[in-house]
């Protein structure tokens, strides 16, 4: 089956909200914050609408003759810097226009929890390169996460998944360095997620002449069953 990278009661907490925990002894400058909503055209612009919680419908599906599995969940959030800008003149000269408190994120550490006790998910990291401007607010910043990382979906997607579903709470903490140097860390960040399987046939929109349904993201199963709609 080929793989389609696109734009998708054990833990009672998880339910409610994200959650937003502070981590280790580094000042927490840089706040990774809530959930944007990806709006009408999945583009994740407006710091007002938020969302509490996903899910992801694992059934295969049928596009152009071959088959395919949506295996990623992107996800959007809005933070800020509370680091900062102070430009540093010498001798009425700017020998610092204020950015070395600038951040860039340089990878992301995801930690997960998962409501079937089989399935065993091991924490995974991803490159990543993300900048916020020191005293960036969050209305103008947002910085984006896949959420089920390779290794997540493989153990999930190879368990016995049903259409009942399961949790999948992820936590994620991103790490970089300020742009004079010196390491700093956002703090953790839990999202829930609800995976499932509504079948496990392959449904093949084309033999009706229709296709795979992607939603406002293009990306089927995401938020919705894998079902199928007009062309």
């Amino acid at each position: 089956m080929s793989s389609r990278n696109l734009v998708a009661p054990l833990i009672a907490l998880a339910a409610a909200s994200v959650l937003i925990t502070g981590c280790g002894a580094d000042p927490l400058n840089i706040v990774v914050l809530s959930a944007r909503a990806p709006g009408n055209k999945c583009d994740f612009s407006d710091d007002t609408l938020y969302v509490a919680r996903g899910s992801l419908d694992l059934r295969p599906y049928v596009d152009g003759g071959q088959q395919f599995q949506t295996q990623r969940y992107y996800q959007v959030f809005s933070w800020r810097s509370n680091l900062t800008s102070v430009p540093i003149t010498v001798n009425g000269q700017v020998v610092d226009p204020a950015s070395g408190n600038d951040f860039v994120a340089d990878s992301v550490h995801y930690e997960y929890q998962y409501s079937d006790p089989n399935v065993v998910l091991a924490p995974e990291a991803q490159n990543m390169r993300a900048v916020i401007t020191a005293g960036g607010n969050q209305t103008d910043n947002s910085v984006p996460a896949d959420l089920i990382q390779p290794g997540a979906f493989a153990a999930i997607n190879a368990s016995n998944l049903g259409s009942a579903g399961q949790t999948l709470l992820v936590t994620f903490q991103i790490f970089g360095k300020l742009a004079a140097g010196g390491s700093k860390h956002t703090n953790k960040v839990s999202f829930p997620l609800t995976v499932y399987r509504s079948s496990t046939t392959a449904l093949d929109c084309g033999a009706s002449g229709l296709v795979p349904n992607g939603g406002v993201c293009g990306v089927p199963g995401r938020d919705q069953d894998v079902s199928c709609t007009t062309p």
